[in-house]
C-alpha cells in the first residue's frame, strides 16, 4: 500500500510520523521530569517539615524540662511548711517568691508559658500569672502526663501538661499558648503550613483559601508518622506533606499548589511545542511548495502523455511554471507535434492510397455490380418492361456520372444524398424487399463533406445487415443539426451484430495503424477521413444489437478544426 504513494505523500507521512514520535517522546520525558521534580520537592519539603517539627518538639521539651527542674526548688517544696508554721506575711512573702521564680522560669525560654502549682493538701494555687495565684483553688480537668490541647471558638487556646511531684502532694501544670506556635508558623516560608491535632481532631490554624470540606479530606488522608498526598480543592491540585511531632499528637502539614513547580517547566515545554509547530509548519509549507513545483508538473505531464498514449494526438502540455520542467514540457510538446505530423502524414498517404483505390473503383466500377445492373436491364427489356429499363438506366447513369468525378475530393451533402438515393434505387429495383427512407433538412444541403462517405455505410447496411436476414428490410438516412455541427444517422433493421464484434470494429476504426483488415476497411476509411477532415471529435459511432439492426452515427463537429488535416493541401 505504501509503495503506491507518491514521493511527496511518503514525505508527508514521514513528517507526521516524526512529529508523532517527537510528541510521544516529549510527553514521556515531560512526565519523567514532573515525577523527578515532584520527588525532589517532596524530599526538600519533608526536610523542611522535619526541621520545623523538631523545633516544635524541642520547644515543648525545653519548657517541660524547665518546669520539672523548678519543681525541685526548695522554695517551691517549702511553701506547705510556710503555710502551716508561718504567719500571713511570711506565707505571702513565700508565695511572691515562688511567683517570681515561676515568672523567671517562663522568661527563660523563647516561648511564653504559664506554670501553675497545685498544693493539694493546702488547697492553694501558685502561678506565674497573678490570675491563678489569687483565685479559688480548682483542680484542672485534663489528663495527666500528656500534652492536651484546649481550643476556644475563636481559635485561641493552649497546650497543657500536668504531672505529679514525687516529693510532695503537688500537681504541676504548664500551659503553652497557641500564639507561640502560630508565631513560629509565620516564620515558615517554604510553603503554606497547617497544624493538626489528631487527638482532638482539630486544626490549630486554618487558611481561608481552602474549602471546609478539604480539611475533612486532609484529616482522613493523614496516616502514620509522615507522608504526602495530593489534594484537589476548587479545581486546584495541592501537594500535601505532613510529619508528626515526637512529643505530642501534633502534625505539621505543608501544602502548596502543584503548579508552583510545574509552571516553569510547562512554560518551557510550551516554547518547545511552539518551536516544533513552527518547524512542522515550515516543513509542510516547503513540502507543499515542492509538490507545486515538482509533483503537479509531473501530474500534468503524465496526464498529457496518457492522453497521447490513448490516441489523442492533439494532447499538449500547458506552460509549466517550474523552470526544471519547462524544458521537459516543451520537449514533449515538440515530440507530440512531430509525432502527430508524422502520423497524419502516414494517414494522409494511406488516405491518398485509399482515394486512389476509390478513384480506381470509381473509374472501373464494381464489375459484379455493373453486370447485375446490365443483366437486370436485359431481363426487363426481354419482357418489354420498359419503365424498369428506363429507371435502371437513369439511376445507373447518374451513379456512374458521380463516381467518375475523380478530380473532386469533396462534395455537398445534397450531392452525396442524391448519389446514395440512386444507389438505393438500383438496389431496390433488383430487390423489391429492400426499401429506403431519406430525410435531410434543406439547410444542410450545401454542407461540404468528403466524397463517398455515405455509400460505404449504406452498402454495409444492405450487404451485412439486410441481405443475410429473411425478412424485408429498410435503410433509413436522417440528418439533424447539433451544436457546432450536424449528425447523419444511417440505420437498418437487419440482423445486427454482437457487442463484442461492435467493440472490435469500433477499436479497429480508432486505431491509428490498422490491426485487422478483415473487420472492414471501408468503414474505417470513412471514419479516418472524417477525423482528418474535421478533427478528432468527428467520426463514426456504431450502435447495434442482434436481430435489431445496426445504426451508424456520423458525427461532424465543424468547430474542432485546430488539428484537422488540410486535404486540399
Amino acid at each position: 500500500m505504501i509503495t503506491r504513494l507518491s514521493i511527496f505523500q511518503k514525505l508527508l507521512l514521514f513528517l507526521l510520523l516524526m512529529v508523532a514520535v517527537i510528541v510521544i517522546a516529549f510527553w514521556y520525558i515531560y512526565n519523567l521530569n514532573i515525577k523527578a521534580i515532584q520527588s525532589e520537592v517532596n524530599k526538600n519539603k519533608m526536610n523542611d517539615i522535619r526541621f520545623i517539627t523538631s523545633q516544635l518538639s524541642s520547644q515543648f521539651e525545653q519548657v517541660l524540662m524547665n518546669t520539672m527542674t523548678l519543681s525541685q526548688d526548695s522554695t517551691v517544696r517549702g511553701f506547705p511548711y510556710a503555710i502551716k508554721s508561718g504567719d500571713k506575711y511570711s506565707r505571702y512573702e513565700t508565695k511572691l517568691a515562688i511567683m517570681d521564680k515561676l515568672a523567671l522560669n517562663s522568661a527563660s525560654t523563647s516561648w511564653n508559658n504559664t506554670v501553675i502549682l497545685y498544693y493539694l493538701n493546702e488547697r492553694e494555687m501558685v502561678s506565674s500569672a497573678n490570675s491563678f495565684s489569687f483565685t479559688t483553688f480548682k483542680l484542672p480537668d485534663a489528663k495527666y502526663n500528656e500534652w492536651t490541647i484546649h481550643m476556644e471558638d475563636d481559635e485561641t487556646g493552649y497546650y497543657s501538661y500536668i504531672m505529679r511531684s514525687h516529693l510532695s502532694a503537688l500537681l504541676i501544670e504548664v500551659r503553652i499558648s497557641l500564639e507561640n506556635i502560630k508565631k513560629m508558623m509565620q516564620q515558615y516560608n517554604s510553603g503554606i503550613p497547617l497544624l493538626y491535632d489528631a487527638g482532638k481532631n482539630t486544626f490549630i490554624r486554618r487558611e481561608f483559601d481552602l474549602h471546609e470540606d478539604s480539611y475533612r479530606t486532609i484529616a482522613e488522608e493523614i496516616t502514620g508518622e509522615s507522608g504526602s498526598f495530593v489534594l484537589k480543592d476548587q479545581g486546584t491540585e495541592y501537594l500535601v506533606n505532613y510529619m508528626k511531632s515526637d512529643m505530642l499528637d501534633l502534625y505539621f502539614l505543608d501544602y502548596h499548589p502543584k503548579s508552583q513547580y510545574t509552571k516553569q517547566i510547562f512554560r518551557n515545554n510550551q516554547y518547545f511545542v511552539y518551536a516544533v509547530l513552527i518547524v512542522l509548519i515550515g516543513a509542510l509549507g516547503y513540502t507543499l511548495l515542492l509538490q507545486k513545483q515538482v509533483q503537479k508538473p509531473i501530474h500534468v505531464l503524465r496526464r498529457a502523455i496518457n492522453r497521447f498514449d490513448r490516441g489523442d494526438l492533439s494532447s499538449r502540455v500547458a506552460t509549466l511554471n517550474s523552470n526544471e520542467f519547462w524544458m521537459l514540457g516543451n520537449s514533449f510538446n515538440r515530440m507530440a507535434e512531430n509525432t502527430q505530423r508524422l502520423i497524419e502524414q502516414v494517414l494522409l498517404i494511406e488516405i491518398e492510397v485509399k482515394e486512389a483505390k476509390l478513384k480506381q473503383y470509381q473509374a472501373q466500377i464494381n464489375p459484379h455490380f455493373l453486370f447485375n445492373c446490365l443483366n437486370y436491364i436485359q431481363s426487363k427489356a426481354s419482357v418489354k418492361d420498359y419503365e424498369s429499363v428506363t429507371a435502371m438506366t437513369l439511376h445507373l447513369g447518374s451513379y456512374c456520372r458521380y463516381i467518375h468525378k475523380i478530380e473532386l475530393v469533396d462534395s455537398t451533402l445534397l450531392e452525396e444524398y442524391t448519389f446514395v438515393e440512386h444507389f438505393l434505387s438500383i438496389v431496390q429495383l433488383r430487390k423489391r424487399e429492400i426499401a429506403f427512407d431519406i430525410h435531410i433538412p434543406e439547410s444542410l444541403y450545401d454542407e461540404r463533406v468528403p466524397r463517398m462517405i455515405l455509400q460505404p455505410l449504406v452498402e454495409n447496411c444492405v450487404k451485412h445487415g439486410i441481405e443475410p436476414g429473411i425478412r424485408p428490410g429498410i435503410v433509413s438516412i436522417t440528418a439533424v443539426l447539433i451544436k457546432d455541427g450536424f449528425q447523419i444517422v444511417i440505420s437498418d433493421n437487419g440482423v445486427g451484430m454482437t457487442e463484442e464484434r461492435r467493440q472490435a470494429i469500433q477499436r479497429h476504426m480508432d486505431d491509428v495503424v490498422p490491426q485487422n483488415g478483415a473487420l472492414g476497411a471501408g468503414i474505417r476509411n470513412v471514419h479516418q477521413r472524417l477525423r482528418l477532415y474535421y478533427g478528432k471529435n468527428s467520426g463514426i459511432i456504431i450502435e447495434s444489437a442482434l436481430s435489431k439492426g445496426t445504426c451508424y452515427r456520423i458525427h461532424i463537429q465543424k468547430g474542432d478544426v485546430e488539428h484537422a488535416a488540410d486535404l486540399a493541401g
